[in-house]
């Protein structure tokens, strides 16, 4: 079961590794869900010492960590389990590689995506881009009119979504909430603030009711 609200992603850079553990250290244990999501073509020995220090920051932290579609390094780091791509490994498959009580998540940008993702059982849903975002730049946003629509495309499925793209400061979280999502996930909007503590606590405390 995914409970968590707070959905914190990084590629391992240095200052974010350092920014990561400010911000885990700022909200109460089991709160955030960590992932991992290796640059492109970045080498499997380098993923493996990164993946290796966020494990150990997030065990302290009492937070758990996946890892981008590379279920060989969520092994090898004995990470609570992997995130899926539209496009990647099936969800049975990454299951029966890293056992029954691991955490698979996936992501899913339109009502059959999502739909799609429940019925193959995804532990949880991302879907992006909610808002614009220059990670995405050629991306439509869904708004949140069409978050509310992949919300009730989940049906009633137990697998909780959490709204991705574009959300940087914790007034949106409300925002997102409010269509049905159980959390948001983030990256410039916690790991690039000035104080990653500061807006990691104001974050959950929008998440909280």
């Amino acid at each position: 079961m995914v409970s968590e609200t707070l959905y914190l992603i990084t590629d391992g850079a240095p200052e974010e590794v350092d920014a990561l553990r400010e911000a885990l250290a700022s909200v109460p244990p089991g709160t955030t869900l960590v992932q991992l999501r290796p640059r492109r073509a970045q080498p499997a020995r380098e993923v493996h010492e990164i993946g290796r220090a966020l494990r150990a920051i997030t065990r302290r932290a009492g937070a758990r960590l996946v890892v981008n579609d590379r279920v060989d390094v969520a092994l090898a780091i004995g990470a609570d389990g992997v995130h899926l791509p539209e496009r990647g490994l099936p969800i049975a498959c990454a299951r029966r590689q890293l056992g029954e009580h691991a955490i698979v998540g996936a992501s899913a940008h339109d009502g059959d995506g999502v739909a799609a993702k429940i019925r193959q059982g995804a532990d949880f849903l991302t879907v992006s881009p909610v808002f614009a975002t220059p990670s995405k730049p050629g991306a439509t946003p869904l708004g949140l009119v069409g978050l509310r629509a992949l919300v009730y495309a989940r049906g009633g499925g137990a697998a909780p979504l959490f709204a991705l793209g574009g959300i940087v400061r914790p007034e949106q979280v409300k925002e997102v909430l409010g269509q049905g999502a159980q959390g948001v996930a983030t990256i410039r909007g916690v790991l690039g603030a000035r104080s990653p503590a500061a807006a990691a606590r104001a974050f959950y405390e929008a998440t909280r009711p």
